[in-house]
């Protein structure tokens, strides 16, 4: 029965040179990358020359996995419908024009990448438009006021765990989170025909 150690022994050995194989195997002939720092040469035979970054290089390549992230569909805001082209959006409505009722538009980013606040929030005012045109005949003229806004985001607070907050008036949304949706209440108003 052979000794524990020298079992040891050949086996370093065998991996040892196994290593090695694959490094020249894998090297070319005239190897010149330079990437600052000092760089010993290690001579295998008289044709290859392979570095010791070229090693490292070599080994971090092959034991790293290969791991593909899925990738979530881009978010695109709700469309406005032709109908709803002709509304006007304002934050001050003249004398003139008749109170029809209320509205409320929303827009949300269910599994795709978190929207800018400019692109959620033009979403929920097409909603909002389009809604509106549905109250009306297509002859009169329409305009609708904005009452009240909300967004809302989800924070990531630990490892694993979201919470849903009222992010509104936020200027900046943070690192660990991402606007989920965008709500928008008018008063529609009927201001005479086209």
């Amino acid at each position: 029965m052979l000794n524990k150690n020298l079992v040891d022994s050949f086996l370093k050995f065998g991996i040892a040179v196994g290593t090695v194989s694959l490094l020249v195997a894998c090297s070319s002939k005239n190897d010149t990358r330079s990437s600052g720092g000092s760089k010993s040469k290690v001579s295998y035979s008289r044709e290859s020359e392979v570095t010791v970054d070229a090693a490292r290089e070599i080994t971090i390549t092959k034991v790293a996995p290969y791991i593909k992230m899925p990738q979530l569909p881009a978010y695109e805001p709700k469309k406005l419908n032709e109908e709803a082209r002709g509304i006007a959006v304002a934050y001050s409505v003249p004398y003139t024009c008749k109170l029809l009722g209320e509205v409320e538009g929303k827009d949300n980013s269910d599994g795709k990448v978190p929207p800018s606040f400019e692109d959620i929030r033009e979403g929920a005012t097409n909603d909002l438009r389009n809604k509106a045109s549905e109250l009306v005949n297509e002859d009169s003229r329409i305009l609708v006021k904005l009452t009240k806004e909300a967004m809302i985001c989800e924070m990531r607070v630990k490892d694993g765990q979201y919470e849903e907050k009222d992010c509104t008036a936020w200027q900046k949304i943070p690192q660990n989170g991402k606007i989920l949706s965008y709500r928008v209440h008018a008063n529609v108003f009927e201001c005479g025909t086209k």
